[in-house]
């Protein structure tokens, strides 16, 4: 599984060298992706939607973390 996540700094609102960074984390599927391309789409949407919210200029990074879930076939101590 694969979760979206997007870390935008605005070079606005920051004094001098500071930026004010914050995440996003995706609450359509908070649980994940099955594949990459689908976090990777999924990355595509939450940045357009940044876009609309955020005004310019700001810094987008993004990843899709791979996440591990447990599986009913895991021993439990």
């Amino acid at each position: 599984m694969f979760k979206a996540l997007l870390l935008v700094c605005s070079l606005v609102h920051g004094s001098g060298d500071e930026k004010s960074c914050f995440e996003l984390h995706d609450l359509e599927a908070p649980n994940g992706y099955i594949t990459i391309e689908k976090c990777m789409g999924r990355i595509h949407e939450m940045v357009d939607m940044t876009r609309v919210m955020i005004p310019f200029p700001y810094k987008v990074k993004y990843k899709c973390e791979k996440i591990f879930e447990r599986t009913k076939n895991e021993i439990k101590y």
